[in-house]
């Protein structure tokens, strides 16, 4: 169970109360699923989360952390019956991390796209694994963008499985199965040199 607004918060001022908005989000599970929804939502803007250990009277000691758009952690024992999680977010710091995405003239020669799912420590952000992705590509890696993250029993208590929407195009001619293949391998040798990283799928 999970729910989620956006909302218009006013904080006391020094003359008027201050005005921002916010995202904020309250759900079932523990501090890693609600992390996981928070880079989920980041990459979704294409942004990359930095995260920092916080401390919030609402949330249990050593299990929040703090983007700079706000906080995320588990709530306190207690608060709910259950276990619950949550987070809140300046809409307007969010936005502004975000990077604008950039266009180039219509390439010709067609994408190849493949899903690419990896299993990952808990604390690795998608958005490095996708810095750390480009960089082994290079430019024939066009688009990279996560869109599950699973946790259960097929990837253990302390890891996680980020699903991947990837697509190879390039510039100059038309990219071969092989080819294909030779930026796969580059990738998942990079990504398990830099985080550990596993190919599931």
């Amino acid at each position: 169970m999970a729910l989620f607004e956006i909302a218009r918060v006013y904080a006391p001022g020094a003359e008027l109360p201050e005005e921002s908005t916010r995202v904020a989000g309250i759900l079932e599970g523990d501090f890693a699923r609600v992390k996981g929804v928070v880079e989920t939502l980041y990459a979704a803007l294409n942004a990359d989360p930095e995260f920092e250990r916080a401390g919030d009277p609402l949330l249990h000691p050593g299990k929040a952390a703090r983007t700079r758009a706000g906080i995320v952690g588990e709530l306190m024992p207690g608060a709910l019956e259950g276990q619950w999680a949550a987070f809140e977010l300046e809409l307007a710091e969010l936005l502004a991390e975000s990077r604008e995405p950039s266009y180039e003239d219509v390439i010709t020669y067609p994408p190849v796209r493949q899903d690419l799912a990896f299993a990952v420590p808990e604390d690795v952000a998608a958005g490095d694994l996708v810095s750390a992705a480009r960089e082994a590509a290079g430019p024939e890696l066009r688009e990279m963008r996560a869109f599950d993250v699973y946790r259960g029993e097929q990837v253990g208590e302390v890891h996680k499985s980020i699903a991947f929407a990837v697509v190879f195009q390039s510039s100059e001619r038309t990219l071969s199965d092989e080819d294909a293949a030779k930026l796969r391998e580059k990738i998942v040798a990079a990504l398990e040199e830099r985080y550990g990283a596993q190919l599931r799928a």
